[in-house]
């Protein structure tokens, strides 16, 4: 103790005898340092949101974007205790992600449904994580042009273009954000735990709560323990000895528990979520052997990606056959290029923590637990080639000559690169301004790819261009005949063209293959109920209740149906109020047709009085959704009701 208060008080002396000078110069140039940082970090963020800014005329993707807008009363609704609600509630396209619910939400709580605001609100947060990075990796290394190059290309590299472009993947720019907040945060506190600071406890505090957050965003984020870790080791220096042995990784496990438990936590909620979804692939369908080859494959295309951008598709189809020997050689390369890093460790131990951050980051997606029909995703790089590029750049940086005539010679390269990056992102951004653009160029890119030609089929229908869209849902069909979703699309266009014989061979088709599945028979149903076969239709909708309760469109269907055929032996008024209120109560009050139909109900059942009230409920949601066709109908309606007369058909 006393040579502790000895060597204290020797340092005390030591400082006490240094200049003033000394101090007002270091203090001035850190914070000239601190000043220049931030203005580099918003530098970044504004050509990165100027890159961006384009989106805020694009339209929808019809592909995942209306299950989260149009077709989401919630998010309609903006910010309700009963959206609220569904936020923390609700599994949404097969994630539990109640912070990207809410950000839905306040997006259009303020700022409206136009998909501009939601496409504004991922470029403005892609704009803070290119600062983030940047501020995130000068805190840690204090070097600061390097740290600007780094962020600079993760933030303008066209393989971002799919996390920013498109509204569904709100999650991943929203989970990349607190992932980053919660390494800043970790960084303070390695530093203020150096000097046993009471701040550190805050620090870490304020860590645990971002990562919390980043998992709330999307669970991919269940990989930050063992990012802090290999920060650690670089650049924190908190592991210095190069065998580590594990006595120097016991404490640092230990401060990380709370982290590791998050973890465990999330990720078997996350298994349920997606298990009770029927999101996975199951292991019949298909085995070790194609997903372990389709990692390895997919594990060395990403990096390849990173250097050569070429052909990038927001679908890219799962191979139907792997070659065995193309396989081992990817696998050779993969664990060639792993040894090569780690073997650079003592020299550059960039390398070896970048490209250990890029597999460990990378491997809740690299397929072996198959989500999804896709081989790889643009989307997926977000986070994991974050530490190839930083690997990239420090080891870049040592070729470049040192002297001072140098400088420009660098600057002029790394602007060249740096404008390409640019232009080619903002290429790859074009095909995102609607689902057509994006998925033409899918299909030109991946000809074989049955889901890329049904999306553009979809594309082409919301245009009104069927017949395009026609072509392309038979395409698919060729590709893929057992793709039953893009057969009940064909078969219901085919209806709506009024080629019934052909329309109702696909629906016997599909009945054939899946009889118990509930869409075939309610798209039968329509397509009866549109050749006025009525009889036939009750049956199929009677049937699509059974197998599903809470279908609210058959619901709504059949109770209308019910209660205003012109047959008294097909009426059946307390039936159709039970079954029209069950469909309203499923979309929380939000359809007007269904309320109106739930109103017609209740005039069969001659519950009046009732019908009139839900009338006029439907009359004032038709009015502030500007349905006009059908706050024309309901209005007609309620003089009925007034006149106690039940609606016929």
């Amino acid at each position: 103790m006393m040579k502790e208060e000895t060597a204290s008080a020797e340092g005390r002396d030591f400082y006490c005898a240094m200049p003033v000078d000394f101090f007002i110069h270091h203090s001035s140039f850190y914070l000239g340092t601190m000043r220049r940082s931030w203005i580099i970090a918003l530098l970044l963020a504004a050509v990165t949101l100027v890159l961006y800014w384009p989106v805020r005329s694009f339209d929808l993707i019809y592909f995942d974007d209306p299950l989260l807008l149009t077709e989401c009363p919630e998010v309609q609704a903006g910010l309700t205790w009963a959206s609220i609600k569904w936020a923390f509630t609700s599994v949404v396209i097969a994630n539990w992600q109640p912070v990207t619910n809410l950000s839905f939400l306040a997006v259009a709580q303020f700022f409206g449904n136009a998909p501009g605001a939601h496409h504004l609100a991922n470029a403005l947060i892609h704009a803070a994580n290119a600062a983030l990075l940047f501020l995130l990796l000068w805190q840690l290394t204090k070097s600061t042009w390097r740290s600007a190059a780094a962020a600079a290309v993760f933030a303008w590299h066209p393989l971002r273009v799919e996390s920013v472009a498109w509204i569904a993947e709100r999650k991943d720019v929203l989970c990349g954000f607190f992932f980053l907040l919660a390494l800043l945060f970790y960084g303070k506190f390695a530093g203020e735990s150096k000097v046993q600071s009471p701040k550190s406890k805050v620090f870490f505090g304020a860590s645990l709560l971002a990562f919390a957050l980043a998992l709330l965003s999307k669970p991919m984020a269940v990989t930050l323990p063992f990012v802090l870790l290999l920060l650690d080791v670089w650049p924190l220096g908190r592991i210095s000895n190069c065998k580590f042995p594990i006595a120097n990784f016991k404490p640092l496990l230990a401060e990380k528990i709370p982290f590791f438990a998050l973890m465990l936590v999330f990720c078997a909620v996350t298994y349920c979520v997606q298990h009770d979804s029927a999101a996975m692939t199951p292991w019949e369908k298909l085995g070790l052997a194609p997903r372990a080859a389709n990692a390895v494959s997919s594990y060395l295309a990403y990096p390849a990606q990173l250097f050569w951008p070429a052909n990038l598709a927001a679908i890219y189809p799962f191979p139907k056959s792997y070659d065995v020997t193309r396989t081992v050689l990817q696998a050779g390369l993969l664990l060639a290029i792993t040894i090569g890093c780690l073997a650079q460790f003592s020299r550059r131990p960039w390398l070896a923590v970048g490209w250990c951050w890029y597999l460990g980051t990378a491997l809740p997606i690299i397929g072996l637990v198959q989500v999804g029909e896709q081989a790889m995703a643009d989307r997926y790089t977000y986070l994991p080639l974050i530490g190839p590029i930083v690997a990239l750049v420090w080891t870049a940086a040592e070729f470049f000559p040192l002297g001072r005539g140098a400088k420009t010679g660098v600057i002029a390269v790394s602007a060249l690169f740096l404008s390409g990056l640019i232009i080619l992102s903002e290429r790859q951004l074009q095909f995102w301004r609607n689902t057509i653009a994006l998925f033409e160029h899918n299909v030109a890119v991946t000809p074989a790819n049955a889901s890329a030609h049904f999306t553009l089929g979809l594309g082409f229908e919301h245009a009104g261009d069927t017949n395009r869209a026609l072509v392309c849902y038979r395409t698919a069909k060729s590709i893929e005949p057992q793709n039953f979703q893009n057969r009940r699309r064909l078969a219901s266009l085919l209806g709506q063209q009024g080629q019934f014989a052909a329309a109702a061979a696909e629906y016997e088709s599909l009945l054939a293959d899946e009889p118990t599945e509930y869409l075939d028979h309610l798209g039968l149903a329509g397509l009866l109920a549109a050749q006025g076969r009525a009889d036939e239709s009750l049956v199929q909708l009677n049937e699509t209740v059974r197998l599903n309760p809470d279908c609210a469109e058959a619901l709504n269907n059949l109770a209308w149906a019910l209660a205003t055929s012109p047959r008294a032996d097909v009426r059946d008024g307390p039936r159709a109020v039970l079954l029209a209120q069950h469909a309203c109560e499923l979309t929380r009050f939000r359809k007007t047709i269904f309320i109106g139909t739930l109103a017609a109900a209740q005039a069969e059942a001659g519950k009046f009085d009732d019908a009139l009230a839900t009338a006029q409920t439907a009359c004032k949601l038709a009015n502030q959704n500007g349905e006009t066709n059908l706050l024309q109908r309901n209005q007609e309606l309620l003089e009925r009701y007034r006149q106690h007369q039940a609606v016929r058909e």
